[in-house]
């Protein structure tokens, strides 16, 4: 079982399943992780802290596994971590069972995703745990996929914002072994939202920003690479607008706003 965001999961399971509403957070996620041979997880996407783990009650696997962790990480007792940032991966791990706590960034996610498509902005439903995914194929339908339609549109809401989305579609897939572009099924762009980190005016600001941009999407043109390295080029490429599109789209921006970027 990977656990990343295993508390924000846990929520979702209590809102949305009735045979764990009356649950807590604790019961749902020893349920959850009980019907895993192994548990493992990244503590910065569990309890924000850096550093990982990997659990079992198998004994057998564990015997497995405890000679490789001294080889690759450290030794069984630490495993490369820090003390200190050990005792605050404990501390995020007791904060994800606070059902308070837990369903901030839930709560914050849906209500972006439902403000938006009451704005008419294409969205993924229902709101997951990990961010409000706007449908770039919808939004960009004028943009061709060999131009990146999900990169366009994150793109253009950072020149017009600064809020940073993730692109979730064809620059995040890898060429085929021919050198052909391997088209995703879906283009989006991520909004994700960490915990405890935002407030719901900066939410808003997403709401206001992102609307305006839907309504201006004719305006947003299309990408292509000028450095593509042979892996992770989602990471590490780079790429530039296919004309002056982002010149247009900020002009009109200024028009409506003024200066207020």
């Amino acid at each position: 079982l990977d656990a990343s965001l295993l508390g924000e999961n846990a929520y979702l399971v209590i809102q949305r399943e009735e045979e764990f509403r009356n649950s807590t957070m604790g019961e749902v996620i020893q349920t959850m992780t009980g019907l895993a041979d192994i548990v493992y997880f990244s503590a910065r996407k569990l309890s924000s802290s850096r550093g990982g783990g990997i659990c079992t009650n198998n004994i057998d696997i564990y015997r497995e596994l405890e000679a490789l962790v001294p080889l690759f990480e450290g030794f069984l007792t630490y495993g490369g971590i820090s003390v200190r940032e050990i005792e605050a991966m404990a501390v995020g791990l007791y904060e994800t069972l606070d059902e308070t706590m837990i369903s901030q960034s839930p709560n914050f996610i849906a209500y972006l995703v439902n403000s938006l498509d009451a704005h008419g902005v294409p969205m993924v439903k229902p709101a997951g745990v990990l961010g409000a995914h706007v449908d770039a194929m919808q939004v960009c339908a004028h943009i061709p996929q060999k131009e990146y339609p999900a990169g366009s549109l994150a793109a253009a809401l950072y020149l017009i914002s600064g809020i940073r989305g993730m692109e979730r579609g064809s620059i995040s897939n890898q060429r085929d072994e021919y050198g052909n572009e391997t088209y995703a099924d879906m283009e989006l762009v991520r909004l994700a939202v960490p915990r405890r980190v935002f407030t719901l005016s900066q939410i808003k600001y997403v709401e206001d920003r992102m609307s305006w941009l839907y309504e201006n999407r004719e305006l947003i043109g299309g990408l292509r690479f000028v450095y593509e390295p042979p892996v992770l080029r989602f990471f590490m490429g780079g790429l530039e607008p296919v004309n002056d599109w982002p010149q247009k789209l900020i002009a009109k921006f200024k028009e409506d706003f003024g200066d207020s970027l």
